[in-house]
């Protein structure tokens, strides 16, 4: 079974500021940045707030497409959280290898990285796959492009 990218799974609520946090620590060898998500472990923010607005930007997104407004959405988490490292082989992007560092402590970069990987889903396959299920109202990805339902269980309860 494919799982859902971590925005798609954190706007459902199916991942948790946790689920981030291990996601960048098994994924990064910036010391600091694994320094400051430890840290972080022991002093979780409530991320309700930020998870109900990320849904609205999503759903907006499906319906009106990538605008300023989103941009200055993703922008206010990423710009002062995280810096990207572009790593290239010298072949075209292909070869490019993609990593965060974590600017400050003191930044939203918890919801900086839900940001960043909606980014990075958007880069590599664009918006039109990204959807939200007509009966569950659950957000999904990648089941083709006139897809509905997130699964055979919504598409037999048709409302």
């Amino acid at each position: 079974m494919r799982t859902e990218p971590l925005f798609i799974r954190f706007a459902n609520g199916q991942a948790s500021a946790v689920d981030i946090l291990d996601s960048l620590l098994s994924t990064t060898t910036h010391e600091l940045s694994k320094d400051i998500a430890f840290k972080k472990k022991d002093d979780l923010p409530d991320l309700s707030i930020f998870r109900k607005d990320f849904g609205n930007m999503l759903r907006d997104l499906i319906d009106s497409g990538i605008n300023q407004q989103l941009i200055n959405y993703v922008n206010s988490y990423m710009k002062p959280s995280l810096e990207e490292i572009v790593e290239s082989s010298g072949g075209g992007r292909a070869g490019e290898k993609r990593h965060i560092i974590i600017k400050a402590e003191d930044t939203p970069w918890i919801e900086a990285i839900v940001c960043y990987n909606l980014c990075l889903y958007i880069k590599m396959y664009g918006i039109r796959e990204i959807k939200q299920c007509a009966v569950c109202r659950k957000f999904f990805s990648n089941k083709g492009k006139y897809a509905t339902y997130c699964s055979d269980v919504c598409k037999g309860s048709k409302s």
